[in-house]
């Protein structure tokens, strides 16, 4: 909540302003936080043209021009993805592949008021079809999936085996292939949640990510999956 001391001409922003692109849609688990209030926030606040703006998180900014042009960029980088995705739902687009496809112009991927140490892109574009459009993504074969438990075990056949697919995790982690030896390792854990070697692999391939991962959020959660899968290993088998 953002509040105005008009006497000093200062603004200080609350969660509305931070030195990161915003949080829109939290992987914690809460619903989507409107791109369309939160943009009418910011133009709020470009009105007043505070002359200093304190943020509840990160460095103050001073100098009217200063404050504007930040408080801009943080408005145009919201509503650029939201009406890309908007543009990308009309055009029938699943999820998948409107991460692929929807990203912040140059001159605000630049911005330092809008890198994804917080909040993402994808994650918001993801929030955005969820929350405007529902679960379902347009097609018909995921109306009614199979289990994950049946497809892992029907994929882990066709590909000659448990050790076959284990082996296959193992060398995309050594080669770095870090988000596919992750997936391949959810196969085997679908089938027996159990699987030592399986949960090695994917706690390796984890830390690997999150090592790699500016986002604060996304890294927390890499890190903090990968020592869950550790918890009851031995000592020996976790390294």
């Amino acid at each position: 909540m953002a509040v105005w001391l008009p006497d000093q001409r200062v603004l200080m922003a609350g969660d509305d302003f931070y030195q990161a692109f915003p949080n829109l849609a939290p992987i914690r688990g809460t619903r989507l936080r409107s791109p369309e209030n939160w943009m009418a926030s910011l133009e709020k606040m470009i009105d007043l043209d505070a002359e200093h703006l304190v943020p509840g998180h990160m460095r103050p900014i001073a100098g009217a021009k200063h404050v504007r042009a930040a408080l801009t960029a943080y408005r145009d980088g919201i509503r650029t993805v939201y009406e890309q995705t908007i543009e990308g739902i009309r055009q029938g687009l699943r999820p998948d592949e409107l991460v692929q496809r929807i990203k912040l112009p140059p001159h605000l991927a630049a911005s330092p008021y809008l890198q994804e140490y917080y909040g993402g892109v994808a994650w918001t574009v993801r929030g955005i079809y969820a929350d405007y459009v529902g679960w379902f993504d347009g097609n018909a074969t995921n109306m009614f999936p199979l289990p994950e438990k049946e497809r892992a075990a029907r994929i882990i056949d066709m590909s000659g085996g448990a050790r076959e697919v284990l082996a296959r995790a193992g060398k995309a982690l050594s080669g770095g292939d870090f988000q596919w030896a992750a997936e391949l390792a959810d196969y085997l854990l679908a089938v027996d949640d159990k699987n030592a070697e399986a949960k090695q692999i994917k706690a390796s391939a984890l830390t690997e990510l999150g090592e790699r991962q500016v986002n604060a959020t996304a890294r927390n959660y890499y890190l903090t999956t990968a020592q869950y899968l550790l918890r009851d290993m031995p000592a020996d088998s976790a390294r």
